[in-house]
């Protein structure tokens, strides 16, 4: 092809590993103060603490996943996520990308956990992340 087009921009920034490090750290940290947490919109007044941590999440399906995370307080959360659906404004409705909603809790698993993975992904709003790939995002 003749004179191709050509991307010039920067998809991705470079930043230090000790930079990166202290941003997830402090990503963490941030996590565990409430006032915080609450000015990002999220529902925290039932919760027993920040971060909400449940060691050994052994869950079958999403059925007994979604009781877990509802007898922990985190049911206000859920139900905002759920009535924040909406439809995307402008041209990206054509482009698989069609409703947008809020964030939910974010579930950090080990990799021995996969099941969770699996299990979290049809309740909407709930994310799940392995430990050893946090980042800031």
């Amino acid at each position: 092809m003749y004179a191709p087009l050509r991307i010039w921009r920067k998809w991705h920034g470079k930043a230090n590993i000790t930079q990166r490090r202290h941003a997830v750290a402090s990503a963490l940290a941030a996590s565990a103060c409430a006032p915080l947490v609450m000015a990002r919109g999220h529902r925290v007044d039932n919760l027993p603490e920040l971060p909400l941590v449940i060691d050994n999440l052994d869950v079958g399906n999403t059925k007994t996943l979604l009781s877990t995370l509802n007898s922990f307080g985190v049911s206000d959360d859920l139900a905002k996520v759920r009535r924040s659906k909406k439809i995307r404004s402008g041209q990206g409705k054509y482009r698989n990308s069609r409703y947008v909603m809020r964030k939910g809790p974010l579930i950090v698993h080990d990799d021995d956990e996969s099941g969770v993975k699996r299990v979290a992904r049809n309740l909407p709003g709930v994310d799940t992340c392995s430990v050893h790939r946090l980042n800031v995002l």
